[in-house]
């Protein structure tokens, strides 16, 4: 049986009714309230519109604009889509392949980032046996089409990230000091290896690199990774003042919001959360070494995946707010953000459009969001 979202569950619990009577009624278009011992039947409300820009898509992950609106999705099986523009059924221009891309449940092409012309992806692939997550570089010509994807020279030295079937993250953000940032997860490895805490190891960490993929002299450890102890991150974020978050999905408790600092240890496979002990067996310090997390979800966990902070005047009070998608909850969350604390301020979208991957902002100042159901999915415009 399919699981109901989180807030049809809670808000059953208020009214005193069980969550499948509730779901009957939701599907009918109506929401019930008690009022001084009066059930009610109004429609329910949603802050935001929703149109759908794009249907009929394979598994999107990820979705980029270049700066004359052309819109750019990732497809998990290694593809490219160019469309002319974000709004409905704009054309398609384009469709271009990464080879040797190997899809397998949270592995495959996923992450993209538009600078300019240059065109960034991040794929799991397995070219000669050798399974890697890498960071690919392409260029957009006029009519849409792409140019061949490189890898750029990215752990050379010590043939990773590791790519495998699950924990890749590989989000891909260029920030507003042309640095590339992407994120690697630990690729399922055992939590015995302790990837994520090695520093010299690139699996578990956020890398930052230059555009042509070599390290930043300000890099915390000489190398390509700006901090470390993560599990999955799917989603990266950055606010105006420069400020980098990440969205990391946990084990059966604690998904992660996380305010990155250069060297920072955010705690994976030693700890989740702010002192919850994870899987690793033993050689860790205390919960106190680690740098605890924004926020984190506890128990149970909701697949949080992408993220993006809002940004412009159509959005009114929300501005700086961060907005994170779940697969699982299949829901948009808008959290506040101060300091090092994310607080979840209100729960959207709640179970209309399914599981939710990727977001950003697009360049009419609304949020582009992309389903994960695995069949026919979309590409959605929400707006407030």
């Amino acid at each position: 049986m399919r699981r109901l979202p989180a807030s049809t569950r809670t808000f059953a619990s208020r009214l005193g009714v069980s969550p499948r009577t509730l779901s009957t009624v939701l599907l009918s278009g109506l929401l019930l309230l008690t009022i001084a011992g009066v059930v009610a039947a109004v429609r329910p409300f949603d802050p935001v519109r929703v149109e759908v820009v794009q249907a009929g898509l394979d598994h999107p992950w990820d979705i980029a604009f270049a700066a004359d609106g052309r819109m750019l999705v990732t497809e998990r099986a290694g593809r490219v889509r160019v469309f002319a523009g974000p709004a409905r059924d704009d054309p398609l221009l384009h469709t271009a392949t990464v080879p040797d891309v190997r899809a397998e449940l949270e592995s495959g092409l996923m992450g993209i980032a538009v600078h300019g012309t240059d065109v960034f992806v991040c794929a799991s692939r397995d070219a000669g046996g050798d399974w890697k997550v890498e960071l690919l570089h392409s260029t957009l010509a006029d009519d849409g089409s792409l140019a061949a994807f490189t890898p750029l020279p990215i752990g050379e030295q010590t043939g990773e990230p590791t790519g495998g079937p699950r924990h890749q993250g590989c989000a891909v953000e260029v920030d507003a000091t042309d640095h590339l940032w992407f994120s690697v997860g630990d690729a399922n490895q055992p939590a015995g290896a302790n990837v994520a805490q090695d520093p010299h190891r690139l699996n578990g960490k956020i890398l930052r690199v230059k555009l042509d993929g070599s390290t930043p002299d300000d890099n915390p450890f000489g190398n390509e990774v700006f901090s470390l102890g993560h599990r999955n991150p799917q989603g990266l974020a950055f606010a105006a003042d420069g400020s980098a978050w990440a969205v990391e999905h946990g084990t059966e408790e604690n998904d992660e919001i996380n305010h990155l600092r250069a060297g920072g240890n955010y705690g994976y496979p030693c700890f989740t959360g702010a002192d919850t002990p994870g899987p690793i067996p033993g050689g860790c310090s205390a919960a106190a070494a680690y740098l605890p997390p924004a926020w984190a979800s506890g128990s149970p966990t909701l697949a949080t995946s992408g993220a993006t902070l809002l940004a412009g005047s159509s959005w009114r009070d929300w501005q700086g707010d961060l907005m994170v998608s779940t697969l699982k909850e299949e829901d948009l969350r808008r959290f506040s953000v101060d300091g090092d604390t994310a607080t979840l301020e209100e729960t959207l979208l709640d179970g209309r459009f399914g599981r939710l991957r990727a977001m950003v902002i697009g360049p009419d100042g609304a949020l582009y969001v992309s389903t994960a159901n695995g069949g026919d999915d979309r590409i959605l415009r929400v707006t407030r």
